[in-house]
């Protein structure tokens, strides 16, 4: 999700459509631009930075060819594991005591130590002081004895959860789209329990988009029902599924769980929470704050990035071909796919050096080198 992750950024590789887009075409390789009017208005030259996300597989050893490419069209480039979480991506957490203690999910912070935090302009830096990534869960705690300007968000006691009650969320999706201003999204409890019927999770249609990791779901009180977590992936769904594409089928931790985690972590920290205190929304926001991992500077946060990501099969026949090559590129921050290169289908009269040369060349014309 940069979902807040780049796992969320991940699950969502179009392939139906990159396939079906590019095998319609009667040449080997070509390039489909995002129609999409924002995207079309991008200027690609105030791009410098390239994070690359390596494949699971490189049998053919092409990444660091491809690698090679972005560094001799000077961009400074960073190369990412699929599972790594990047330094910056950026989530949503919320303050739980006035000592300055707030949560976020795990995956957002990646491996990452320490946490940027931003609260209506204002920078602090945050230490992760326990974490639990199959729960997906992080405390962290702001530096310095700074937290007491923040009113934490208060719990619900109760462990009953209903189908049906409404559920609020706050947080920062898209906030380099959208902007630095917290946002709230209304939807129902649509299930009491997550995928595969996980009993740490409660399934809600508030709608979230990347960057709400982390962010407090909350019930009509105000009071903390669960942690915003993860979204189930459309494309994904419509591989498994044939083309069906759900909608607002999205998760969140328990309180209840994260509860346990916290009092197991830190007894201290645990008894300085508060509980079944009714608050208005108004009153919540201003302890919602966006995160990111690792120490981020604001210089770093308004440099335009890209994301490459490479996929292909090779096959032997006589000689090495590829049956499907795409190179994508991604917005870092708005997560929106610039455009893809690359042959999407079998071609017998094709070779590796031939498709790979094509591809890069297609990129190098729509990014301007």
């Amino acid at each position: 999700m940069f979902c807040a992750r780049m796992q969320d950024l991940l699950r969502s590789l179009w392939m139906l459509p990159v396939l079906f887009l590019l095998s319609a075409c009667a040449t080997s390789t070509q390039i489909i631009h995002n129609e999409k009017a924002s995207v079309q208005q991008a200027d690609y030259r105030r791009y410098n930075t390239v994070y690359f996300i390596k494949p699971k597989s490189d049998p053919r050893n092409v990444a660091p060819r491809i690698i090679d490419e972005f560094r001799a069209m000077n961009y400074a480039v960073v190369v990412v594991d699929q599972e790594q979480a990047m330094a910056g991506s950026q989530g949503t957490g919320f303050m739980v005591t006035k000592q300055g203690h707030l949560l976020t999910c795990a995956h957002v912070l990646g491996k990452q130590s320490e946490a940027t935090i931003t609260v209506k302009g204002r920078r602090y830096v945050a230490d992760v002081l326990a974490r639990d990534d199959k729960l997906d869960v992080a405390l962290l705690k702001l530096r310095d004895g700074k937290g007491s300007e923040f009113q934490p968000v208060s719990f619900r006691k109760s462990d009953q959860y209903a189908m049906g009650e409404d559920v609020f969320t706050i947080g920062f999706p898209m906030s380099a789209l959208l902007g630095e201003s917290a946002r709230m999204s209304k939807g129902l409890m649509s299930a009491t329990a997550g995928i595969k019927d996980d009993p740490n999770q409660v399934q809600i249609s508030a709608e979230i988009a990347p960057g709400n990791s982390g962010g407090p779901a909350l019930d009509r009180n105000g009071q903390i029902i669960g942690v915003v977590q993860q979204t189930l992936n459309p494309w994904k769904v419509a591989q498994e599924t044939g083309g069906a594409l759900p909608q607002n089928i999205n998760f969140a931790t328990k309180a209840t769980k994260i509860l346990e985690f916290i009092k197991t972590s830190d007894k201290a920290v645990f008894n300085q929470l508060t509980f079944d205190r009714v608050t208005g929304f108004d009153q919540v926001e201003p302890s919602v704050v966006k995160i990111r991992s690792g120490i981020i500077t604001e210089e770093w946060e308004k440099t335009p990035k890209l994301v490459v990501l490479l996929d292909y099969v090779s096959l032997w026949d006589m000689w090495y071909r590829f049956r499907i090559f795409v190179i994508r590129v991604y917005d870092y921050d708005s997560h929106e796919i610039l455009f893809l290169a690359g042959q999407g289908r079998d071609n017998v009269a094709s070779n590796e050096e031939t498709v790979i040369a094509n591809t890069l060349l297609q990129v190098r014309t729509a990014l301007g080198k």
